[in-house]
């Protein structure tokens, strides 16, 4: 075989050879589009559902050191409810009203959202994780309030 021969003949190999790797090149990006596409979608379904973490163990969803874990920590070592003067003063902060309703004002919103607290009286709280006996709704409250100042 002459050298002109041989440098065609390699010529024609790398051709072919450099097509089937675009091809497969071709083939490697859509798969990885696809791929990309399925985790969007997959990120996407999973911001319907509730953080099972949080689920199982409600103080891992608070803050260590601010004052909605210290009062998980308070109410949890007390082991029942507290009325939010009780809890203000197990805190060492002030009990005035401006505290007491910024504070319970925090509470409720654990409690409208059925997370952590629990608020079995006004202005009483308690822990979810207690179990039912202890889960008034703050609507329930005020109508058993209503009730009792009819009757």
């Amino acid at each position: 075989m002459s050298g002109p021969k041989k440098l065609q003949n390699q010529l024609k190999r790398k051709t072919k050879e450099i097509q089937r790797l675009e091809c497969d090149r071709r083939e490697l990006d859509m798969q990885i589009r696809e791929g990309r596409a399925v985790i969007s979608a997959l990120g996407e379904a999973m911001k319907h559902f509730p953080k099972e973490d949080s689920d199982r163990d409600p103080s891992r969803s608070l803050r260590a050191g601010k004052s909605v874990a210290r009062i998980h920590d308070i109410l949890k070592n007390n082991e029942k409810p507290m009325h939010i003067k009780e809890i203000l003063e197990a805190m060492g902060k002030s009990s005035d009203k401006k505290s007491q309703q910024s504070t319970g004002s925090q509470l409720n919103s654990y409690v409208r959202e059925d997370r952590i607290f629990t608020r079995p009286h006004p202005n009483t709280f308690g822990l979810k994780e207690w179990g039912a006996s202890t889960n008034n709704s703050p609507t329930d409250s005020v109508g058993a309030q209503t009730s009792m100042a009819i009757n």
